[in-house]
C-alpha cells in the first residue's frame, strides 16, 4: 500500500510539473505577442528601450475608437423604436377583463352603508304606515313585509 502510494503521489508530482512547464511557457509567448502590439495614444514612454518596443500611435493609425463604435447606437435605437410604434397594439389585451372592477372595489363599502341605512328607512316607513292604518291590517302588513325581505335577499344571493 504504501508504494502504491508512494506512486502515485510521484505520478501527481510528474503531472503539475508538466502543468506549470506548459503554463509558463504559454504565459511568456502571450506576453512578447502584447509587447509587441502595444500601442500608446496618449501617452509617450520616457525610457529609451520602452520607446523601441512600443509604438506611438498617430491620429492616423488609430482606427477603432469609443466614438466609432458607438456609432451606430443611436441609429439601432430609433429603427427598433420605430418598428415597434409600426406594430399595432392590442387593445382588447391591455384592458381589463371588466373595465370598471376597481371602482366597485371602492364603492363596495360606501354601497353596504347605504344598504343598512335603505332597510332602515324602509323598517321605519313601514312602522309609520302600521300606527297610521291601525290595528287591522297589522298581520297582513307584518306578513308583506317579511315576504319583501324574504324576495331582498334571495335577489341579494343572486
Amino acid at each position: 500500500m504504501e508504494e502504491e502510494a508512494r506512486r502515485r503521489k510521484e505520478r501527481l508530482e510528474a503531472i503539475r510539473k508538466r502543468k506549470l512547464a506548459s503554463n509558463n511557457s504559454s504565459i511568456q509567448a502571450n506576453a512578447e505577442e502584447k509587447v509587441k502590439d502595444l500601442t500608446f495614444r496618449s501617452y509617450t514612454p520616457s525610457d529609451e528601450n520602452l520607446k523601441q518596443l512600443v509604438n506611438i500611435a498617430t491620429p492616423d493609425n488609430i482606427k477603432t475608437t469609443v466614438e466609432s463604435e458607438t456609432k451606430q447606437i443611436p441609429i439601432q435605437t430609433l429603427q427598433e423604436a420605430a418598428e415597434k410604434e409600426k406594430e399595432e397594439v392590442d387593445l382588447f389585451n391591455l384592458a381589463p377583463k371588466k373595465a370598471n372592477w376597481d371602482l366597485r372595489r371602492d364603492v363596495e363599502k360606501k354601497l353596504e352603508k347605504l344598504d343598512r341605512r335603505t332597510q332602515r328607512a324602509v323598517l321605519e316607513l313601514i312602522r309609520q304606515r302600521l300606527t297610521s292604518e291601525g290595528g287591522d291590517n297589522l298581520a297582513e302588513v307584518v306578513a308583506n313585509a317579511e315576504a319583501q325581505q324574504k324576495l331582498d335577499a334571495q335577489i341579494d344571493a343572486e
